[in-house]
């Protein structure tokens, strides 16, 4: 192999190697930041689970911006708390799971998750039982300090398909969570 040809394999094996070293750290700490978020998930399901509203406000962020399924939008503590004690009533008494389905960071003080929502045993307002549900949670997540915080959510349901309708491609989403 010419001598030119020979020094471009090593500056690009050097370069992979280089590479490498340098996305391990980075690969690391989101593995761990992963992992904190998804223990805040818990955290913050298991309040909820038991309707403890006021236990609920300090997972967010003082500006954050809560949409829920039904379209009631809150900005920041006051507005948010609103939103969680409406949305209690419904949820009194059923059992509710949270899953972190996807993780995405965003530098090193933020990321993109999707959380998937599963809820049993809900009443409706005039306390009829009400299907199982999924909501699936896009959420956006910020570290301030060593904290992970919630600065904004949008929980949404896929609409049933039209009558007669054939699925033409599985929802990225749902085939990530199937992986899982």
């Amino acid at each position: 192999m010419p001598r030119a040809q020979t020094m471009t394999v090593r500056t690009w094996l050097l370069a992979t190697v280089v590479s490498f070293a340098l996305a391990a750290p980075a690969r690391a700490a989101s593995s761990k930041d992963e992992d904190a978020i998804k223990a805040r998930v818990a955290d913050f399901i298991a309040l909820f689970s038991k309707g403890d509203v006021k236990g609920m406000l300090p997972f967010w962020t003082d500006d954050a911006m809560l949409v829920n399924p039904v379209g009631m939008s809150g900005k920041g503590p006051a507005e948010i708390e609103k939103i969680f004690t409406s949305d209690a009533a419904f949820f009194k008494d059923s059992k509710m799971e949270m899953k972190v389905v996807e993780y995405r960071p965003i530098g090193k003080d933020a990321a993109w998750i999707e959380i998937e929502h599963s809820v049993s045993g809900g009443h409706s307002p005039d306390g009829k039982a009400m299907p199982p549900m999924t909501f699936h949670v896009p959420a956006l997540m910020v570290k301030k300090g060593k904290t992970w915080l919630i600065a904004e959510a949008r929980p949404y349901a896929y609409l049933p398909p039209p009558a007669g309708a054939k699925p033409v491609a599985v929802a990225p989403a749902a085939a990530a969570a199937s992986k899982k």
